[in-house]
């Protein structure tokens, strides 16, 4: 027999055959998908009856679990009907108390064709079009995760994660050889789905910014590091790596174009005067401005603090939960924002803390300052339920060096 179906498994699990397809996505139950995908991902064997039971009622003291799973196997049957297959009742055969896929019948499954690209790429070391080509159609191939409805599923994780590990490494090195060639769309393309199936992996938003910066796009990589910067913070509770802000720095040294009248460039630094309140700022730029302090106050003999404020978790010890957390700390942004005198810098120190600078300020006049911002915090938000604690440290003045 030459009987062929093609079967998907990265996202939607599809079997099709001909014009005809079944899809996970249609309202069926969920053992019924279960039993089908297990039994076409272990298609080179026969499962056992006691295999199939400990996989679909791990937790069941069913009488008679044998006729249970008779049961759901007639209602796969009955779905593999829908593929206008004349012998679907004989793709999956029963065998001494087991049952399997008919080998008879050929499945084309887009995991294979996956590894077997990939595999090919990597033998792949002097045609780099070929190799590319290779990589870009096993990166097409992943649509979504193996699986992706029963992700949690004990005995999808670790195969899921097996596929993962592979599209992470194809995308990387396609990246790279992508950059390499200049082929700037391909790699907005092929990032920004990844992206979407893994948010956090920040060497994704690096070839991004990398993009943006090659095509003269500074002030949407300057966007994108700020955005990626809160998502970490936020999600994470980690800073960006050092490439990440080295990139950043790359833009903001390179941002401004040359401007040889003095007139508009400072109409253009007159436009920031209007904006109220405490000034946010990365903390990259928060050391720079803390270094200038502590030069400028070695000069004058002035004194000026530091404030930390943290959100602590009720028993004043642990970090809240992040949903929590992310609230207080957005409720606790305002607050310092609209609270602190005009002009002063505070930034993000970690996730669950905010570092304020205060001119010209001793300890006493700091704690003043740091007691209004806890009170008007309680005021303005009593039903989130977190502590703030503070601390407060006197700038080291440093010496002027001319």
């Amino acid at each position: 027999m030459n009987e062929e179906f093609r079967v998907t498994l990265f996202g939607e699990f599809t079997v099709e055959y001909g014009d005809s397809i079944i899809s996970d996505q249609t309202n069926r139950s969920k053992k019924v998908w279960t039993l089908l995908e297990y039994l076409i991902v272990h298609r080179k064997r026969f499962v056992s009856q006691d295999e199939l039971i400990e996989l679909l009622w791990p937790e069941s003291n069913s009488r008679d679990p044998i006729n249970t799973l008779k049961v759901l196997m007639h209602r796969v049957r009955d779905t593999l009907d829908d593929l206008d297959f004349a012998n679907s009742r004989q793709m999956i055969l029963y065998r001494n108390g087991a049952y399997g896929w008919n080998q008879d019948y050929k499945c084309i499954m887009d995991a294979d064709e996956f590894q077997r690209l990939i595999y090919e790429s990597e033998q792949e070391t002097e045609d780099i079009s070929r190799k590319m080509s290779l990589l870009l159609q096993a990166e097409n191939l992943y649509q979504g995760h193996f699986l992706q409805k029963k992700s949690s599923e004990g005995w999808v994780i670790p195969i899921a994660t097996y596929y993962r590990s592979l599209y992470n490494r194809v995308v990387t090195e396609l990246a790279k050889i992508l950059l390499e060639h200049k082929k700037y769309d391909q790699i907005s393309s092929v990032c920004q789905k990844a992206i979407g199936l893994e948010p956090y992996e920040e060497q994704l938003y690096i070839y991004l910014i990398q993009v943006l910066i090659c095509t003269g796009q500074l002030e949407k990589a300057l966007d994108l590091y700020h955005h990626v910067t809160e998502l970490f913070m936020r999600e994470l509770g980690v800073s960006p790596s050092e490439e990440l802000l080295a990139l950043y720095k790359d833009v903001v040294k390179t941002i401004k174009t040359p401007e040889l009248d003095l007139n508009v460039i400072k109409n253009k630094l007159d436009e920031s005067k209007g904006e109220i309140g405490c000034v946010f700022c990365e903390y990259e730029f928060f050391k720079l401005v803390y270094h200038l302090e502590s030069r400028s106050i070695g000069r004058t003999g002035d004194s000026s603090t530091l404030c930390l404020i943290s959100v602590v978790d009720q028993n004043l010890i642990s970090i809240p939960s992040r949903r929590v957390l992310n609230r207080a700390m957005d409720a606790l942004k305002t607050t310092v924002q609209f609270n602190v005198r005009s002009g002063d810098v505070f930034a993000r120190y970690s996730v669950n803390q905010y570092l304020i600078m205060l001119p010209n300020t001793n300890s006493e006049s700091a704690n003043m300052v740091a007691q209004r911002l806890l009170k008007t915090f309680r005021r303005e938000f009593p039903n989130i339920q977190i502590v703030l604690k503070y601390s407060i440290q006197q700038i080291t003045p440093s010496a002027d060096r001319q």
